[in-house]
Parts: structure tokens; sequence; C-alpha cells
């Protein structure tokens, strides 16, 4: 089965609604896959769709260059979209007026620092584990926390949020 299809059926079998199924096309190119993933992230992270197995068999290797990563080394400026997934590593840094949103999912360690006006809102999932830092009074921070994620907070700005929940 293509990998399009085989998604969508994965999805409709997690109860994927009829809109969302419709956005599934044959011979989808990654770049697309890995946008609507982004977009329905909240979905992904609630049902485990796809398994971290399925997206290390099917995408390692060729959905970095579109913000998702998979048992990686990421060391990024201003990324506007940012997803983590299994063991990666990442270093994260946000100036000047960026705005993004990030996150980390399994065993995920991530240092990410913020400062001039920069906007950013975390999502931790599982047990990732965050060190967080913000430079200057205008930095701002969201980071919510699920599951057994946990965060060192440094400087003004970071707002933590704790969810007694796993998923969103």
């Amino acid at each position: 089965m293509e990998l399009v299809e085989t998604l969508k059926q994965d999805g409709i079998a997690k109860g994927l609604c009829r809109l969302w199924q419709m956005k599934f096309r044959k011979g989808m190119p990654v770049k697309a896959l890995i946008e609507m993933y982004i977009k329905g992230i909240d979905f992904c992270i609630a049902e485990d769709y796809p398994t971290l197995k399925f997206i290390r068999e099917n995408f390692k290797g060729i959905c970095e260059p579109y913000g998702a990563y998979i048992d990686d080394e990421v060391d990024l400026v201003n990324a506007p979209d940012v997803v983590l997934n299994g063991d990666c590593k990442a270093m994260l840094k946000y100036n000047q007026f960026a705005v993004s949103r990030i996150y980390a999912r399994h065993k995920s360690e991530l240092a990410v620092n913020v400062e001039d006006h920069a906007y950013v809102t975390i999502d931790a999932f599982d047990n990732s584990v965050l060190v967080v830092a913000t430079a200057g009074q205008n930095a701002q921070v969201i980071v919510n926390l699920y599951g057994n994620a946990h965060l060192t907070a440094i400087g003004d700005g970071i707002t933590r949020v704790v969810k007694q929940k796993n998923t969103y």
C-alpha cells in the first residue's frame, strides 16, 4: 500500500475526521505530509499517529528540511515550527521578533534560548527534558508540560503550565 494511503487508513482507524481524510492525496510529496502533520499535531500526539516506529521507518532523513526531526542532533536559529520526535538533542535559538511553536516528544532533550522580542510556545510531552533561558525583558516563552516532561527555566518571561494529562 502506498505511504499516503497507509497514513490515511491508520488515521481513519484512530478517528481522523472526514475533512482531514479528504486532505490525503495519492502521491503527496513529503513536504505536504509534514505540513499536515504539524498543522494537525494535536490529533497526531493525542492518538500517537503515526507511531514513532512508523515515523522512523518512513520519514527519517527526508522530513528534516520541513521542521520534523527524528532521533537527530538539531541546531536551529529562528525556526518557525519544530517537532522533535524520539531521542533528539536540540539547541534552538530565537531572537529579534521571531515567533515559533516547538513540540518536544518522547525522550527529546532541548536547550532553548530566547531573547529580544521573540515569542516561543513549547509543548513538551512524554519524557522530554527542556532547559529554557531568556535574555532581556521582552522575550516571552510559554511552556506546556504534559506527562513526565521536565523544565528548567532560567530568566524572566517564562510561563510554565503543567497539564494534568499526557496529551492535549
